[in-house]
């Protein structure tokens, strides 16, 4: 139950209205009121104060009125007593428990968010033992919790910067848990002191007091571009900061906006106010732009700018001021630099805003060299055509290319990616255009078509039909494209994009792993959409088989097993044949025989074997088995690393396979030593393979005795299994230091799909086992300061299928290493299928959630004299058929990252240029995304703001706030400087572009959020850290990555960029 405390004073402030102040008197009673009295209720009853709802109290005129500070009312939604201090209705319900806390509650905090350091500590002697739970009940909008221990009652409390002039007040609950009890402390932050700071105010523009918002559209404010001081600027609504730092703000909701100088309050003038009231007229939709020459005017030569899809009305706003008219407009004169967008007025509606161009100055007077009939499209200049035929596709290309120059070809404002073009279903016009760009950036850009083409409705073919094999046999495959319809057809081949001579309907191709598209066109000049054929990235031949096992003997009534290799794999399917009353079990490469009953000697029984695959029929493999009456003594092949190195608690894995079984019988040994006699009975082994734990640490030997069920019961022993078990590094504590080497290998054998990436990107970088380079792998482990007795350990998903070697060239027991100690690990190059083949790897088919996987641990003593105690640091290899992006973050520390930006189309080829790998944008901090695209309507006129400092960790340890998925964390600063410093970046062109790093990671120029406006889409990409870098007066700084094309700037880490934006993520492994 609640108690209502408050300060009578504040009550009888209420009824005192009517009282002389300087009087003393009672009510209710003769009695004389005590010296220390103004008044005094005698009367048995209580003090009833006003009743209001939460809406009728917010709906009470007490808002900006400096007489209305102390009124006192009842809520009676939430049962409080509240009282106004001039700012905000402060609650005085404080809860019921005895919790007392020390030191006690902030109530001077700075403007800045300093001076409330302290862990506050809670106890309740009702609840002694707690646990608690803490809320911010009123004001989480100024401040957050952090370092909150639930157990022991503490917490520490941060504020923000306080940009007002008013005190601010933040409710603390603090709840029992054993009881449900609660009580609430109030802290509270100073508001500014306006004599700290004197700006000028500048003038609000338009000048008119009263402006009309239309339904679905905006209200244009805005300042002098060149007003000093601009980075103090705030823009209010209703008193709440909407945005700073700006020259205009575009209002998209009722209200009264202003602007203060240095802090909301302060430095403001009223008659800068503008009252934004609704209209039930409504708006005209927003419209896009269009810029030539990337906006840049060069000397003489004008950026044109272009509304698209409108004809009229449209309007022109230079930094935020309303300044010319007209569909297209020409910008060259001095002061034409800055921020432009358009919209539509009507009368006194305005629509919302359309995307904004930067339109800049080159010091540079001469652009790159391009005439119009450079332009191709289906071979003929683009200003030939008079229109376009629905549906079909255009072959864009560029006649005369000259060196050092990129070519872009655009539809509107969007960069065209591929070719051909297909003309999309929902245009009734094309605006082609084609922009020539000097690469060194010595040039300005110049750009040829922009005028529209309409598109007829008379259809173009229909997509034809390739046929053929889509796998190379001996080398070779012939495709033909099919029209679906007859009739006189012209053809046209491209391989991966790029347009062939071949012009027949049927050519042969000796290229793996590209694709193959077509199109016809037919007497009229239309073309169709493109057939495609993808060509597998592996050559492959008629299958030929060969025996892995076959018996060459057995007896009436055995079951025997025959197993085959396929080169040329992986076969469609296998057809098996047996003489003599012998019958085919099973499928596939391997099968099991059943040989007849009953017979004479020395009969045979013939088994033939034939695959197909893609190229055809392989040849029969046979082989004869003689069938005797006499038992057979069974030969044993070993089917697993007969040494493996296991961990504490951890299982090996072995088997074993027969040649000359007749119904085998399997028992397993084990034994202290290498021998094959003597051993112990495992109870239960009775299979041909073994799942086998040893007891403790040390090394075990394992062997397999297998039995022919037949008259004599000859048997046969298997080699030994050696098995050493090491302490589990795991269970030690972590170390320090940094352990690296690469950690993700994509055999690129199959998987061809969205989820693990298009083969024909992956084959590029194939781990391929049997080499080398891929299969011995080095890796390095960094102490910080000085430690001894550096020991590598590793621990395998599959025991005894991924490693062949681990070894060091550094003593285990030296002292005083402070330098880099290096191991080499030799993985097994049966980890890929065999150079010519796929399907037989084992890590063929390997997924993400499905990768072979090794740890390796630097096991460690962290006292340089070897006397203290034993840490390890580890890292985590993946072996899968799946893509790996990544990318070294220091000189020896390579580091797996998502290949795809958070909230992106994780269909998309991540290493492709396309829109849809940007994803989502990011305020700092937070766990949801400010946008999910670039520049969508539902946050046009809305600036982000930064969540809590450390919100997302130190940019090592992934905190609860973290928005990237599990095993994974947003990049730390360091992680970035490292990219930077230790890869190479490569400008990847298209649209919207990006940069390679190294060969496996592709981040896309995405652009950001600052403030009301996007910008740098295609031209720069920006990348959050999760830790910040510094701090000044009521806000922080990151550092994060920011790449740039190489014609807009420097590429790097920028340090102390303010946090109040939105940046794409891209997430790092935690491993």
């Amino acid at each position: 139950m609640k108690t209502k405390l408050f300060y009578m004073w504040l009550l009888f402030v209420a009824i005192l209205f009517s009282i002389n102040a300087n009087a003393q008197m009672t009510v209710g009673g003769k009695k004389a009121p005590e010296p220390f009295s103004v008044l005094e209720l005698l009367n048995k009853g209580g003090l009833r104060l006003p009743q209001m709802t939460t809406a009728e109290r917010n709906a009470f005129a007490v808002k900006n009125n400096d007489k209305g500070e102390g009124l006192t009312i009842y809520n009676k939604t939430t049962g409080c007593v509240e009282y106004w201090n001039k700012a905000r209705w402060v609650s005085l319900c404080e809860g019921t428990s005895q919790t007392t806390i020390s030191p006690q509650p902030c109530i001077d905090v700075a403007t800045d968010g300093t001076g409330c350091d302290s862990t506050f500590i809670i106890e309740d002697p009702d609840c002694p033992n707690g646990p608690f739970n803490f809320t911010i009940v009123a004001g989480s909008e100024y401040a957050s919790l952090y370092n909150v221990d639930t157990a022991n009652g503490k917490f520490q409390i941060a504020f923000n910067e306080n940009v007002s002039v008013y005190t601010r007040s933040v409710l603390v609950r603090v709840t029992s848990t054993c009881n449900s009890s609660y009580k609430e402390f109030l802290f509270s932050q100073k508001g500014v002191d306006c004599g700290s700071m004197s700006y000028t105010v500048p003038t609000v523009s338009p000048s008119a007091s009263n402006l009309t918002l239309c339904v679905g559209g905006a209200a244009y404010l805005s300042v002098p571009a060149n007003t000093a001081n601009i980075d103090k600027i705030i823009w209010t609504r209703n008193g709440i900061e909407v945005a700073r730092g700006v020259s205009y703000f575009i209002a998209t909701q009722k209200g009264k906006y202003n602007v203060s100088m240095g802090a909301i309050g302060c430095n403001s003038n009223t008659a800068n106010e503008r009252n934004v009231t609704e209209s039930g007229t409504a708006a005209a939709g927003a419209i896009s732009i269009l810029s030539t020459n990337n906006g840049v005017i060069c000397g003489n030569n004008a950026v044109k700018l272009t509304a698209l899809g409108v004809t009229a009305n449209v309007v022109w706003f230079h930094n935020g001021v309303q300044e010319k008219s007209g569909t297209t407009i020409s910008l060259n004169a001095a002061g034409d630099e800055g921020i432009w967008f358009a919209a539509i007025q009507e009368g006194n509606c305005y629509s919302k805003a359309s995307n904004s161009v930067i339109v800049s100055r080159s010091t540079t007077t001469n652009q790159v060299a391009i005439s119009d009939s450079d332009a191709l499209v289906n071979g003929k200049a683009l200003n030939s055509f008079t229109v376009f035929c629905k549906g079909g596709s255009l072959d864009l290309s560029v006649a005369n290319k000259r060196s050092g120059v990129t070519y872009v070809w655009y539809n509107g404002s969007v960069a065209i990616t591929s070719n051909p073009f297909i003309i999309p279903s929902d245009q009734t016009s094309v605006l082609l255009r084609l922009e020539a760009i000097d690469n060194a950036g010595l040039l300005c850009s110049k750009e040829v078509g922009e005028t529209a083409i309409p598109v007829n409705d008379s259809g173009a073919p229909a997509q034809p039909d390739i046929t053929g094999n889509n796998v190379l046999c001996d080398g070779t495959t012939d495709l033909t494209i099919v029209p679906q319809t007859a009739g006189t057809y012209t053809y046209a081949w491209y391989k991966d994009g790029v347009k062939m001579a071949e012009t027949t309907p049927t050519i042969t191709v000796t290229t793996p792993g590209v694709v193959y598209t077509a199109s016809v066109t037919n007497a009229t000049g239309c073309s169709s959409t493109m057939a495609t054929k993808t060509i597998s990235p592996n050559v492959s031949s008629l299958p030929v088989l060969s025996w892995v096992s076959k018996p060459a003997t057995a007896t009436f009534g055995a079951k025997v097993t025959l197993q085959t290799s396929i080169e040329f794999g992986p076969a469609v399917s296998y057809t098996w044949t047996a003489s003599n009353g012998a019958t085919v079990i099973g499928s596939g490469a391997n099968v099991s025989i059943q040989l007849p009953a009953t017979g004479a000697d020395n009969l045979e029984v013939e088994i033939k074997a034939t695959a197909v695959n893609a190229c055809g029929n392989s040849a029969a493999l046979p082989h004869k088995i003689v069938v005797n009456n006499v038992c057979p003594t069974p030969s044993i092949i070993a089917q697993a690393a007969t040494e493996q190195t296991i961990t504490s608690g951890a299982s090996a894995q072995v088997s074993v396979s027969v040649i000359g079984g007749v119904n085998p019988t399997y028992q397993w040994y084990s034994n202290t030593t290498g021998s094959t006699s003597e051993g112990a009975i495992i109870s239960g082994a009775t299979s041909a393979s073994l799942s086998y734990k040893p007891a403790g640490e040390g090394t075990s030997y394992v062997y397999c005795v297998v039995t022919n069920g037949c008259v004599g019961n000859l048997n046969a022993t298997s080699t030994v299994f050696t098995i050493m078990t090491q302490v589990n590094p795991d269970t030690l504590p972590a170390g320090t230091g940094t352990l690296g080497g690469k950690t993700c290998f994509d055999i690129a054998e199959s998987n061809d799909n969205a989820t693990c990436g298009k083969l024909t990107t992956r084959i590029t970088n194939k781990s391929d086992f049997n080499l080398i380079a891929t299969n011995t792998q080095t890796y390095t482990f960094t102490p910080i300061g000085t430690v001894s007795k550096v020991r590598f350990r590793y621990v395998e998903s599959v025991s005894g299928v991924i490693v062949k070697s681990f070894s060091s060239t550094a003593s285990e027991s030296a002292m005083n290493i402070s330098g880099a100690v290096t191991a080499t690990m030799v993985y097994k190059n049966t980890l890929s299928s065999p150079n010519g083949t796929t399907g037989t790897g084992a890590a063929y088919g390997k997924t993400e959630a499905t990768a072979l996987a090794v740890t390796i641990y630097a096991v460690y003593n962290d006292k340089a004299d070897g006397t203290g105690k034993d840490l390890q640091v580890k890292l985590t290899a993946k072996i899968k058929d799946c893509i790996c992006c990544g990318a070294m973050i220091s000189a020896t520390v390579w580091k797996n990252f998502m290949c795809h930006n958070l909230g992106a189309d994780q269909s998309l080829d991540p290493f492709a240029p396309a829109p849809g790998l940007v994803g989502a944008y990011y305020e700092y901090g937070k766990k949801t995304p400010f946008a999910t695209v670039y520049g969508p309507e539902s946050v046009k006129g809305t600036s982000p703001t930064a969540g809590s400092p450390y919100a997302w960790g130190d940019g090592v340890t992934k905190s609860a706030d973290d928005p990237c998925p599990s095993g994974y964390r947003v990049p730390g600063g360091k992680d970035w400087q490292g990219i930077a410093s230790f890869n190479t970046l490569v400008n990847v062109s298209g649209y919207p572009g990006g940069t390679l790093v190294g060969q496996s990671m592709y981040l896309p120029y995405s652009g950001m959020k600052s403030g009301q406006y996007w910008g740098g889409y295609g031209q720069q990409a920006n990348y959050w850290p999760a830790n910040i870098s510094g701090a000044n007066t009521g806000t922080y700084y990151v550092t994060p990555l920011v790449i740039f094309t190489p014609s807009t700037g420097r590429s790097g880490i920028y340090s102390n960029i303010i946090a109040n934006v939105a940046h794409p993520i891209r997430c790092i492994e935690e491993n």
